[in-house]
């Protein structure tokens, strides 16, 4: 009997060692692996197809490689803690003016695997554009009713819900908002505003929130521009936000802008070449020292470049020289390496 006992007694033993090297396997593994900012998620063309799907690519533009496949993918957003990205999916994979928009809410982690919707299809509404809260407990998105599938900006309501699609209740009213930005602080959801006609997003300025809730606030004004692609300073004290005119698609001119969080000192930080009608986005460095935005190399493509913001010196992320090559909607990886013993 007392054999029986030791043999218990050693499997027992075997048993809570094991569970312990594993424990301690994992946490050494998730604190090996912090997210060092170095990689770019953005939006890349599909082979052989007119829609775009998720890249990502390392800040120096090596190692691009494809996250997504056989879908229309775009509007990349890194999770706090860069393990996951939410993003717009469309089932539909057609396009033009005869097919509406069918979006929704999807996050994938970082390698790409594990892709789960995480909003619900409504009947006659779209959703997209996620933008992840500093805590990573929620992410604000637009939903809005269906527009053809060829227009570039889709403008609706935000609404906010938990990371796992749970809760969601309403932000903003009048189905006009498009491209929600988290503050770092989590206070506050920075946002494009269109006026009418809201299906074509016409002009647009910059609005902001509480991220409780309440009447948002405008920080600049439309009047013969188009504002949005919002992106916070890391220390969110500023807002970058891109700038065109309705007909940039034919005459080449966008520019960056900064401005303080309460919408004072707006400043053109740099004018670029862009043919495009509509941006989809604008991404602020974990460091602050650098932010990317899309850019046309050519009028047959879109591309992204970096411009350091102190000495304005700009430099391709991605390169491009026909439409299948287009690349937009960057979006950088949180840098946690510093909070890293």
């Amino acid at each position: 009997m007392r054999r029986h006992w030791y043999v218990l007694g050693a499997a027992v033993g075997a048993l809570a060692a094991t569970v312990t090297a594993l424990s301690i396997y994992l946490a050494l593994r998730d604190e090996a692996e912090p997210a060092r900012g170095e990689l770019i998620a953005y939006s890349c063309k599909e082979p052989k197809n007119t829609w775009y799907a998720i890249c990502v690519v390392r800040s120096d533009g090596t190692e691009a490689r494809r996250l997504t496949h056989g879908v229309p993918a775009t509007d990349p957003a890194w999770s706090p803690d860069g393990r996951k990205i939410g993003f717009t999916r469309r089932e539909d994979v057609g396009g033009g003016y005869t097919k509406f928009s069918e979006d929704d809410v999807y996050v994938m982690d970082a390698d790409g695997g594990g892709q789960r919707p995480l909003t619900k299809d409504v009947v006659n509404q779209h959703a997209g554009q996620p933008s992840w809260s500093p805590d990573g407990r929620e992410i604000v998105f637009m939903r809005g009713a269906p527009v053809p599938t060829a227009l570039p900006a889709r403008p609706g309501e935000l609404f906010v819900m938990a990371a796992d699609g749970a809760d969601v209740h309403g932000l903003t009213h009048g189905s006009r908002d498009l491209h929600p930005a988290w503050s770092p602080d989590g206070k506050e959801i920075a946002f494009a505003r269109a006026i009418e006609p809201a299906s074509s997003a016409g002009f647009a300025g910059i609005w902001v929130v509480d991220a409780t809730g309440g009447e948002p606030r405008e920080l600049t004004s439309p009047e013969s521009q188009v504002d949005g692609s919002v992106s916070w300073s890391p220390d969110g004290t500023r807002i970058a936000f891109t700038r065109t005119r309705p007909e940039s698609e034919w005459d080449g001119v966008a520019s960056v802008y900064v401005m303080n969080r309460d919408g004072t000192n707006v400043h053109e930080l740099l004018r670029h070449r862009y043919f495009a009608c509509c941006t989809y986005g604008l991404a602020w460095s974990p460091d602050g020292r650098t932010i990317a935005f899309e850019t046309s190399p050519s009028r047959l493509c879109t591309a992204i470049s970096l411009v350091d913001v102190a000495t304005l010196r700009v430099r391709p992320l991605t390169r491009c020289t026909r439409p299948r090559e287009s690349a937009l909607s960057p979006a950088w990886q949180p840098d946690l390496t510093a909070d890293t013993p």
